[in-house]
């Protein structure tokens, strides 16, 4: 299976997700490739869409040796075998760790043009994400964030996924949906004929696109309901 596009993958995403069309659901994108497919997705569900930041943390000491990852809402993974063989003391790994949270925090407030985030205390939350690769340590981070902010149900949905890392996320989540998964997934990129970056200002665009169409279907029903009154 392939997909034309982002955008593609979040509508045949979403056909798998019906059953949590409800007002209490809530989707998250991570970062802007997620956003773009969980914008269908948010759509099709008749739910909010938001923006979820994560980023991966490296030892500076040595440049791309994963040690873990952060997200928003205080979500934290450590990669073990990453932190043994960087033989960091405690404080400095958490130097590390406190500094790349600071990124995630400046992202997420970029994302969505300075807006509050959705509340998910008492939620379903849909956390999508583009692709996951082996070795991905955001998602890890992203769902436990999630969790910690109160949602009542958290969903991890992907297109196309590393099936590996997928049996090892699923303690994370509550439901893991994915339409793909492939055994040794090493990149996402060619399960797209198109899978160009989304950059930040399109991703703020999304947020925003989102929030106006959820502002217009709130004034219809409300509209709605008082015709009947």
């Amino acid at each position: 299976m392939r997909f034309r596009d982002r955008a593609d993958a979040g509508r045949r995403l979403a056909a798998n997700l019906v059953a949590y069309r409800s007002e209490a659901t809530r989707v998250f994108g991570l970062d802007g490739g997620g956003l773009r497919v969980g914008f269908e997705v948010a759509q099709a569900l008749g739910a909010p869409l938001d923006a979820w930041a994560a980023r991966a943390v490296e030892s500076p000491k040595e440049p791309g040796h994963l040690v873990g990852a952060v997200s928003e809402g205080g979500g934290l993974y450590l990669e073990v075998e990453g932190i043994r063989s960087a033989a960091a003391p405690a404080a400095e790994l958490a130097r590390w760790m406190e500094s790349e949270a600071g990124e995630v925090a400046l992202a997420a407030q970029r994302l969505r043009g300075g807006h509050p985030r959705l509340d998910t205390g008492h939620c379903t939350v849909v956390l999508v994400v583009d692709g996951l690769a082996q070795g991905d340590a955001r998602v890890y981070a992203a769902l436990r964030g999630l969790r910690r902010q109160g949602a009542r149900r958290v969903v991890l949905a992907t297109p196309v996924a590393s099936a590996e890392e997928l049996e090892r996320l699923r303690p994370e989540a509550d439901e893991v949906v994915c339409l793909q998964p492939i055994w040794s997934l090493h990149t996402v990129a060619p399960a797209y004929d198109d899978f160009r970056e989304v950059p930040d200002l399109e991703a703020r665009q999304l947020v925003a696109r989102a929030r106006e169409l959820a502002s217009a279907a709130q004034g219809a029903g409300s509209a709605g309901r008082g015709e009947w009154m």
